[in-house]
């Protein structure tokens, strides 16, 4: 199956004609999905063989990265980095302003497959918000942490909304489904919105946006593709 594309307006360039491509209607896999294609190839390979050796290589993996190492694989390649700010060269890692994250990116044999990948021009889906990612100005980070009462902006496009409308806007939506609206704005534009974070609990939280857009009737919402967390 192609992999289905949509050209949208892009708002974060000045050129009024320049346009980005959105990915429409994909689906994502499992882990079960990958071992049910390894079995319908033939392989000599059991479920469970499968499941035993996914489990420990897994577990490999997590070994190696607690105890500080890159990994280089033909699929991924991993790295550990630190993100905060340090206050002079005295300062020392501290868990409540700098967290360790890990970088991944394609290894060979994934890039290899890039190229191959067929792509299929069709129409776009009805338009909606699309916060591409938040920088989180209070720990220095990008789509992971969340430090209320402080400043984070948002960009993507389309993101615009009224802020008189209390069904619209930027919304945290805790794992109990507790929603919190930001209301303190600064800056609200279609590729840029820059807001106080409001107070949170700590947890983990999605990031919605929603915008009834001129001459239409339906609100319309858009989401990181990844959770916050409020430490």
């Amino acid at each position: 199956m192609p992999l289905r594309y949509a050209l949208f307006e892009n708002h974060l360039t000045s050129e009024s004609d320049d346009f980005m491509a959105v990915v429409q209607f994909y689906e994502s896999k499992t882990q079960d999905d990958v071992i049910n294609l390894m079995i319908s190839r033939g392989s000599t390979v059991t479920r469970a063989e499968a499941l035993s050796v996914m489990e420990e290589y897994g577990l490999a993996t997590e070994q190696l990265l607690k105890e500080g190492y890159g990994i280089n694989t033909p699929l991924f390649n991993l790295s550990p980095s630190i993100q905060g700010v340090f206050n002079g060269s005295d300062d020392s890692f501290d868990r409540s302003r700098h967290t360790v994250r890990v970088n991944i990116t394609p290894g060979l044999r994934i890039k290899g497959v890039v190229g191959s990948i067929s792509v299929e021009k069709v129409k776009g889906a009805t338009p909606k918000p699309d916060p591409e990612y938040l920088d989180d100005k209070g720990s220095g980070t990008r789509n992971d942490i969340l430090t209320p009462g402080n400043i984070a902006v948002l960009k993507g496009s389309r993101l615009k909304y009224d802020e008189a409308d209390p069904k619209q806007g930027i919304f945290f939506i805790a794992s109990n489904g507790t929603e919190t609206r930001v209301t303190t704005v600064s800056r609200n534009k279609p590729a840029e919105i820059d807001f106080l974070i409001p107070t949170l609990p700590q947890g983990e939280y999605s990031v919605e946006v929603r915008v009834l857009f001129k001459n239409t009737k339906e609100l319309r919402i858009g989401w990181i593709n990844s959770n916050l967390t409020v430490k």
